[in-house]
């Protein structure tokens, strides 16, 4: 985990080095973080790939924070559905381990997607909830670990000016 954090570290350093600014690398992490949560995998590169170029952003900040938030989406799948269901109130609520909804899935994927169609809503939107303290959050965090940070105070306070 620590090799992970000194890679990051490393592509953060690399691109200050190469001029994009702390503001840009902060919107990257935030982007990169708060869609790399999002619930339904197999979506995030590709959406953050159109973020990332409509906004000018890092991709390889984007999807480093993407690939880093992996194993903590995993955890956050059970309650964003939670939540979604708690806004939505069904009659049937999803009652399956993730585990189990996978080995579902992998025999039959065309039907389990129609059963639990409105599963994948409820945690659609218990993420869209999140969403905004996610981005704020990841934002603020980076900008604070960047004007802090002794490797990158030099970069940062070049770059600001």
């Amino acid at each position: 985990m620590k090799s992970l954090f000194l890679k990051l570290k490393t592509q953060i350093l690399s691109a200050l080095k190469q001029g994009w600014s702390p503001r840009k690398l902060c919107w990257s992490t935030a982007w990169g973080f708060t869609v790399g949560l999002f619930p339904i995998y197999g979506v995030t590169t590709a959406t953050l790939g159109v973020i990332g170029y409509i906004w000018k952003l890092n991709h390889t900040i984007m999807q480093a924070f993407n690939y880093v938030v992996s194993p903590l989406k995993f955890l956050l799948i059970l309650p964003y559905i939670r939540l979604g269901e708690w806004i939505f109130q069904p009659e049937n609520p999803f009652r399956l381990s993730i585990p189990q909804f996978t080995r579902q899935f992998k025999q039959a994927p065309v039907e389990t997607l129609n059963e639990f169609a409105m599963t994948f809503v409820h945690a659609m939107c218990g993420w869209l909830i999140s969403v905004p303290l996610l981005m704020i959050l990841s934002y603020f965090t980076m900008w604070v670990l960047l004007k802090t940070g002794k490797a990158t105070r030099n970069q940062f306070q070049e770059a600001r000016s």
